[in-house]
């Protein structure tokens, strides 16, 4: 029994050790991220990729989109699977210490009753065995006679209960050790399950996010073209107008951002982002007590009498100045595809990342691809 409960107690140690039990806070979370990350059609609504996104670049987008969709439905039911596969190991886990425990009872009650079946026989041997002409010919009386054999018998029944308790302490020793056999294999094949779950999810968040990284990389350099082009056609605007005595402007990056920075506004805008920190990533949520990136944004310029849209494309395209990062000031709403957040200055920025996080700062300015401001 003590090498069954040292093995049964390492393998507890082990599962937990393969690092299964935080899945669903790092690979699940990241892979529904990313889900969520790529539920906007990053062809569909903005007002940059209105003119230079061809068909077939919307085609392919729609196709990548879709694929991306299909990805995130398998790992939301992959983490279904997986916690259950978990519950019925740790299920298996709890019966296999029921089943030691019943084990251990079942030896210890043969243990006593073979104790005192032993002592009896003992005892009959260096006494003899009373038979019933013993008790005939040795009583002086009928009344002793009657008690003698009412002791005889009472021995023999006791004798034969105890046989009989022994018997079935044997039986359910030999169940329970059945049922931890059992448990033990089921314990194995459940563990098994579970981390061959997690390894096929891993396989398919990394191929999630290459395939979203790669898409974002097409997105920058096609904004990266359209800019090209909008800046030479603004010269080529601005050289005509000039001869004409106007100026006219436009394109990806738009204002100069100076005419509308209030710098009490925006610092009010930093100071609600700060008020939400620690406050749990759910998809859609708007607040006061839940976000998700975007309603985050929304929440905060909400606190300053400041009404912006609900998603990230459309926030983008009501900002009255579109400046790049390195202009941004605190209080502006740093924008990539799918995702926003709040620059605080220093480089850092307030945002809500990914289900199973929460709203915390952050630091990661490459990422971002434009700064907003209303």
């Amino acid at each position: 029994m003590g090498e069954r409960s040292t093995d049964f107690a390492d393998r507890q140690d082990r599962s937990r050790d393969h690092g299964l039990f935080s899945l669903n806070r790092r690979t699940f979370s990241l892979g529904l991220a990313v889900g969520a990350f790529a539920l906007f059609n990053p062809f569909s609504s903005s007002k940059a990729f209105a003119e230079p996104t061809s068909a077939e670049k919307q085609a392919e987008a729609d196709e990548v989109k879709a694929r991306l969709d299909s990805w995130r439905t398998e790992l939301e039911e992959a983490s279904r699977e997986y916690h259950l596969a978990l519950e019925a190991h740790d299920s298996a886990l709890v019966a296999m210490d029921e089943a030691k425990a019943r084990i251990e009872a079942a030896e210890a009650k043969i243990t006593d009753l073979q104790s005192k079946l032993g002592n009896r026989a003992a005892n009959m041997y260096r006494g003899g065995p009373l038979t019933f002409l013993d008790v005939l010919f040795g009583a002086s009386s009928f009344e002793e006679f009657t008690t003698t054999w009412d002791l005889l018998n009472g021995i023999n029944q006791e004798n034969a209960t105890l046989i009989e308790q022994t018997k079935t302490a044997k039986q359910e020793a030999e169940a329970a050790h059945q049922e931890y056999t059992h448990q033990e294999k089921l314990a194995a094949q459940k563990l098994a399950e579970a981390e061959k779950i997690k390894a096929d999810a891993e396989v398919t968040v990394s191929a999630y996010e290459t395939e979203l990284a790669n898409l974002n990389e097409e997105i920058k350099e096609l904004i990266r073209k359209e800019e090209e082009a909008e800046a030479a056609r603004q010269a080529a605007a601005a050289a005509a107008a000039a001869n004409q005595g106007s100026n006219n402007g436009g394109g990806s990056y738009r204002g100069d951002g100076t005419g509308n920075y209030d710098v009490g506004t925006y610092n009010s805008v930093v100071e609600a982002a700060y008020s939400r920190l620690g406050c749990p990533y759910v998809w859609a949520a708007t607040g006061p007590n839940s976000f998700d990136c975007s309603g985050l944004t929304q929440w905060c310029y909400r606190q300053v009498g400041i009404s912006i849209p609900r998603v990230d494309t459309s926030q983008r395209a009501a900002a009255s100045s579109i400046l790049p990062v390195s202009e941004a000031q605190p209080g502006d709403i740093l924008w990539m595809w799918g995702h926003v957040g709040i620059y605080i200055g220093g480089g850092q920025y307030i945002h809500a990342p990914q289900p199973g996080d929460v709203v915390r700062i952050a630091s990661n300015m490459g990422m971002w691809q434009a700064a907003c401001r209303y």
